[in-house]
């Protein structure tokens, strides 16, 4: 496995040079996880961009009860960018594996040294920044829906997540019990 997928993604953006595209061979890194490995947790610090190459994972916190509440999930070409993270910050969030996993990653400090030195950096950054606050926008636009639109919502637009996840992540994320769910699904 290579880092060309990365590159790849990246170049759909904008255009790379040719000494961005040598630079980002040399610092990019590949890196394999198995089910139920945690990648991130909680209270440290994300040091990484991740670009899933393949894979499946999710984060998640826990409530004031103690229950995991799943906030995202990531499949194949998903980027896991932590804005914490990528200010030195520690993290909110746990991030669990959840099927064999290959990572693409670059390092924050790696990526400020490759916008100080090469233009089209700044853009790349910018949007992945802004495809993360969209994320993070229609994620809250869910809060606003019924449970039965929400689950309608998320079966239209991450249809896999339902053959990859266990309904009680799924149900956590959508902000419901696991009954309810599982209801809405014999229902469909």
């Amino acid at each position: 496995m290579t880092t060309e997928n990365f590159i790849i993604y990246l170049s759909g953006i904008t255009p790379l040079t040719p000494a961005l595209i040598e630079e980002l061979h040399r610092v990019l890194k590949v890196e394999y996880y198995r089910p139920h490995q945690v990648l991130f947790v909680s209270g440290q610090p994300e040091n990484r961009i991740c670009f899933f190459s393949a894979g499946f994972a999710r984060s998640y916190y826990y409530d004031a009860s103690g229950g995991e509440q799943t906030v995202r999930f990531y499949n194949a070409s998903d980027i896991l960018f932590s804005v914490e993270g990528y200010w030195g910050y520690a993290g909110y969030f746990y991030t669990e594996i959840l099927e064999d996993t290959t990572l693409i990653t670059l390092r924050y400090n790696e990526l400020q040294w490759l916008q100080d030195r090469f233009k089209e950096t700044a853009l790349l950054t910018s949007t992945i920044l802004n495809r993360f606050y969209s994320e993070e926008h229609e994620k809250q636009k869910l809060s606003y829906l019924t449970a039965e639109e929400r689950f309608k919502e998320m079966r239209k637009k991450h249809r896999d997540v339902f053959q990859k996840a266990p309904l009680r992540m799924i149900a956590s994320y959508l902000n419901m019990s696991r009954e309810t769910l599982s209801r809405m699904i014999a229902r469909s």
